[in-house]
């Protein structure tokens, strides 16, 4: 009984052992879950496509140059049938592991006393890949067949030998079959032959040692052995063997990489993306905007002028459908198209746009074109024209058209800086710095802009007021905001394309002359740093920047030599296909009106020139001009305009109205000395109105005149007498200093 008790027992331990080992295992199995890499399939190389579903480029990853996962009936007839015959040719068979494999490989490693056969099945090795391991162990060994074991009962045969081929790696960076039939054969793997098939099928056992550009001798020998392997199971005769005996002729073809400064861009704006987006790039327009870009620096052959950019928006849909970022993407990476740089007077349509649309101002309203209209104003701030010459009293119209710098600060005044500037950010303008910074200059180009945002902006009124960022994406969507009425924006377009309402400035015969109802502004930074001109037609908006990406000048080069015949050049273009603005139309809250040309009011019979002016209604003027001439015909204008009447610039002889008189200093003016300012800085000027060729004279000492012809006296504590002489008569006043 103790005899059989003591084998009793060892048994029954026997029996607890195993049932507790086949528990853990089964714990084990149960517990170990397929990794969430494996979950999830490839996201692929990112590539771009154009608005026409064209390549743009293929982007690299970390993990691949280029990977195109895809379903396995487009990866040919051969190379999934060829893949299986030679890694693994029981795979229809087994549920992930090859037992019959693993016993002969087990026999192998007990001869070798190491590991030196894995027997891997594919389903084991897809899993390898989607872990990323590298080194050879018995436990790595054990999970692989584990998570196989499983993947075999849950997926099927075709879901996992496509996803294992779409992760194989098939030398240079070339992740899946798609990847490799366009880097080695220049096609897609669907139209693999036989033998390009077996050649790829061979890669994946050791990409490095086989790589066909590297190593090509290796990677034939190679291709021979699959083939012998091949007849040995029967997948193909020895009279195809004989037939392929040759290897295929390998390519070297490298991913395409266009329009690189957008393809730049959109990845800057959206680093997530992963596998195939479509953009708004047109390739055939960017084609033609980089050649004319080319051509144009070439024309210009100047040392001072190196670079160029071109934005083209779609009106209608935001989309950007051309970015030239400089001259050669691979001589300068800069991209000129989204650089922040001082825009000119590109930002004046908006700031008149706006007083239009809140009734401050109409197109044809008298704004002063002085060298003092705004210091009452802007006591700190003193624009002056590019020419340094002022037409005195003139229309909107013919101050935007002519691009002057007076009456757009003075429209500012109307409006307030403040809310002027936040308005230009409704538009879409991001500067780079606040209002404090720029001060009542940025409407004048003191403020940064981006190109691409400019381009954006005139978009909105081309829309008829409405403001919306540039699309880089074609899935993007961006919110619609109206920033003006369709009428004032109709006005503010219809003076962007008046050739007539900019002569004075640019002449009858500039590039932004167009048969055709083309809008078009341009702007020219101070010390001739940047050049721009932008405008649109129905469909596009361009927008084009000229300069150096140093920041150096340009020996001043104004922008209608320097960016307008890009511009011109690309409209042209454009307009093969494109249409031209149509003319605004009347409506119950637009109506066109007749006026005098000297004074935006009703004609006169002193009128001698009428032309037709658009106003909202309720703006149109009431008055006739009569008022404001002489019996003589003469142009009579309010005191403001005196100093200019007395300049070499009043060249239509008007003159003020009113009498001989002091206008600064003020009647009965007192002024106190500041002990921290420099004497400097403490003068007052002596202007007077109603004459020309005056002498001043402060406690009877003449005072000489500066070089600009301006008399400045200096501050100083006690009481003075202030005597004006000119030839129609003597002024004075009595100021008190402190």
């Amino acid at each position: 009984m103790r005899y059989l008790g003591r084998l009793v027992l060892p048994r029954r331990s026997f029996v607890i052992w195993t049932a507790m080992f086949f528990m853990i295992a089964t714990a084990v199995v149960w517990w170990i879950s397929i990794p969430d890499r494996l979950r999830r399939p490839p996201s692929g190389t990112l590539t771009l496509l154009d608005c026409r579903g064209r390549e743009i480029a293929e982007l690299a990853s970390p993990e691949a140059r280029t990977q195109f996962p895809i379903r396995l009936e487009k990866m040919g007839p051969w190379l999934p049938r060829i893949t299986v015959a030679l890694e693994d040719r029981r795979f229809y068979n087994h549920s992930g592991i090859d037992w019959h494999a693993i016993a002969a490989a087990c026999t192998r490693n007990l001869r070798s006393r190491h590991l030196v056969s894995g027997a891997s099945t594919i389903t084991q090795q897809l899993v390898k890949l989607a872990t990323g391991r590298r080194q050879r162990s018995w436990s790595g060994k054990l999970y692989e067949g584990i998570i196989a074991w499983k993947l075999g009962h849950r997926w099927s045969k075709e879901r996992i030998l496509a996803e294992y081929l779409n992760r194989s790696s098939y030398g240079n960076r070339r992740i899946g079959p798609e990847a490799a039939a366009r880097a080695y054969f220049d096609k897609p793997a669907r139209d693999l032959t036989l033998s390009e098939a077996v050649f790829l099928a061979g890669l994946p056992q050791a990409p490095t040692r086989f790589n066909p550009w590297r190593h090509p001798e290796q990677a034939n020998r190679k291709y021979s052995r699959s083939l012998a392997r091949l007849v040995e199971l029967g997948v193909i005769t020895r009279d195809q063997q004989s037939l392929l005996a040759r290897p295929p002729k390998i390519a070297h073809t490298d991913p395409p990489r266009l329009a690189a400064h957008f393809v730049d861009a959109v990845v800057g704006r959206n680093p997530g993306l992963r596998g195939t987006v479509r953009t708004t790039l047109d390739l055939d327009l960017q084609a033609t905007a980089e050649r004319l870009v080319r051509s144009h620096l070439s024309a210009l052959n100047r040392h001072d002028i190196t670079q160029a950019a071109v934005v083209v928006v779609e009106n209608a849909t935001g989309a950007i459908r051309a970015m030239v970022g400089s001259e050669n993407y691979a001589v300068s990476q800069i991209n000129g198209a989204t650089q922040p740089r001082s825009c000119g007077s590109t930002l004046k349509p908006f700031v008149y746009l706006d007083a239009i649309d809140k009734r401050l101002l109409t197109a044809a309203s008298l704004l002063p074109d002085t060298p003092d209209a705004i210091r009452d104003e802007y006591a700190d701030y003193d624009p002056q024209n590019y020419n340094h010459h002022y037409l005195g009293p003139v229309r909107l119209r013919e101050a935007l058209g002519c691009s002057l710098n007076v009456p757009a600060v003075f429209a500012l005044s109307r409006l307030g800086a403040r809310p002027a500037f936040y308005q230009l950010q409704k538009c879409g303008f991001d500067f780079p710095q606040g209002l404090a910074d720029y001060g009542a200059g940025f409407v004048l180009g003191n403020a940064e802009t981006r190109l691409v945002d400019l381009a954006a902006a005139y978009a909105g009124l081309a829309r008829g007021g409405t403001a919306m960022r540039a699309k880089f994406l074609a899935a993007e969507h961006q919110p619609l905001t109206r920033i003006a009425s369709k009428e004032a924006t109709a006005i503010i377009n219809d003076i962007l394309c008046d050739n007539d309402a900019r002569q004075k400035s640019f002449g009858p015969r500039s590039p932004l002359a167009f048969e055709q109802r083309i809008a078009a502004k341009t702007g020219t930074s101070s010390g001739f740093r940047d050049t721009w001109t932008v405008g649109f037609d129905k469909e596009h908006t361009v927008a084009v920047w000229a300069g150096n990406f140093d920041g150096r000048p340009m020996r001043d080069m104004f922008a209608v030599r320097a960016a307008t015949p890009l511009w011109a050049a690309v409209i042209q273009e454009l307009l093969r296909r494109d249409h031209p603005l149509d003319p605004p139309i009347e409506n119950e809250r637009l109506v066109r009106r007749e006026i005098c040309k000297a004074t935006g009011l009703l004609p006169s019979r002193f009128s001698s020139a009428k032309l037709s002016e658009l106003f909202l209604v309720g703006t149109e003027p009431r008055e006739d001009s009569g008022d404001y001439f002489a019996s003589d015909g003469k142009l009579l204008l309010p005191d403001a305009y005196s100093r200019w009447c007395a300049s070499r610039d009043n060249t239509i002889g008007a003159h003020v109205r009113s009498d001989f008189r002091i206008t600064s200093p003020p009647p009965n003016a007192h002024y106190e000395v500041d002990s921290v300012l420099p004497p400097s800085q403490q003068m007052v000027e002596l202007t007077a109105a109603a004459a020309s060729d005056i002498e001043w004279f402060v406690n009877n000492e003449r005072i000489s005149p500066q070089q600009n012809s301006r008399f400045f006296w200096q501050l100083s504590p006690g009481e003075w007498h202030v005597r004006a002489v000119s030839r129609v008569g003597t002024a004075e006043e009595t100021i008190t200093v402190e």
